[in-house]
């Protein structure tokens, strides 16, 4: 008998309709957790998946007279390689200026008792919602009353959900971060002018480095903050979109594009610098001058 052509041509089709449509499906599958793994990174980012301390961390017996609580708690996206990097910096820091350095992740240390005992809060790359709203109110107090408070990078971002942190502590909204490329140089100007001396003690007027430079929708020039340090937003891209997720994202803020800066809440001080996304930044010597500086003024420990 000769072989059924129509038969076989029949299987044949049969199997190509089914390897076509387990292709079909796969790639629709590979576009959906591609979708869905977006969607998860960018809730992650924007709000965090959130928890709390209770039990407050056991402190030194004596911190000394000049104290610093260097936290860096993320709920949200965590720059692990630069806060790795940067303890042992502000433990060589403390060391030399003879400090005494307290580092945790834990928030319940944001205690009425625990906090009265440190000149100075550092929060180190902190994200998301991370202090509780007891925690939230024993921080406010602590600042209003004369608390010193320095925050880095992801300290400044969309992540935290508390308006009076962003407004009154930050005093810019963030929006969003360049993507093409992600990092880029920039040049940096000091403003000497209105500047106190403690904070520009030996640093550089004019200075060019490399960073995930962060974007905000509003100038805390503007709103009363002091400008230690702008950058001219004019020569970088500050286009930030990411398709399908974030499509109005291609703005920046223009020549006048504040990076560091500081202001009091109350009667505490307050610094802010929206640098430190890369590990290499707390190897900079300007940079971690800068922040000495910082935590220098706002737990006024030259006066």
């Amino acid at each position: 008998h000769e072989p059924d052509t129509r038969a076989i041509n029949q299987v044949h089709q049969s199997t190509m309709k089914k390897a076509l449509k387990i292709i079909l499906y796969s790639l629709l599958g590979l576009i959906l957790l591609a979708f869905t793994a977006g969607g998860f990174f960018i809730y992650k980012v924007t709000y965090g998946f959130n928890f709390y301390e209770t039990e407050p961390p056991e402190l030194p017996a004596n911190l000394g007279e000049q104290s610093v609580l260097l936290f860096s708690k993320t709920n949200a996206f965590r720059h692990g390689a630069a806060i790795e990097a940067s303890i042992p910096a502000f433990q060589r820091m403390a060391d030399e200026n003879t400090w005494t350095l307290f580092v945790t992740d834990n928030g319940a240390v944001f205690n009425a008792d625990q906090l009265s005992m440190f000149d100075v809060v550092v929060w180190n790359n902190t994200s998301g919602k991370v202090l509780n709203p007891e925690q939230r109110d024993h921080f406010r107090n602590y600042l209003e009353n004369g608390g010193g408070f320095v925050g880095i990078h992801a300290a400044g971002d969309n992540s935290h959900q508390w308006d009076w942190y962003e407004d009154e502590v930050i005093g810019a909204r963030f929006s969003h971060h360049p993507m093409n490329p992600q990092f880029q140089e920039g040049d940096l100007s000091l403003e000497t002018d209105s500047a106190d001396s403690i904070l520009i003690d030996e640093l550089p007027t004019s200075w060019t480095r490399e960073d995930e430079w962060y974007i905000f929708y509003n100038n805390p020039r503007e709103v009363g903050f002091t400008i230690l340090y702008r950058l001219d937003g004019s020569e970088i891209n500050p286009n930030g979109n990411i398709p399908l997720l974030a499509s109005d994202r291609e703005w920046g803020m223009g020549e006048d594009h504040p990076i560091a800066w500081y202001n009091s809440v109350g009667e505490g001080r307050t610094f802010y610098s929206a640098m430190g996304h890369q590990a290499g930044a707390f190897e900079e010597v300007n940079h971690l001058r800068m922040l000495e500086n910082a935590i220098r003024w706002a737990g006024r420990f030259d006066e």
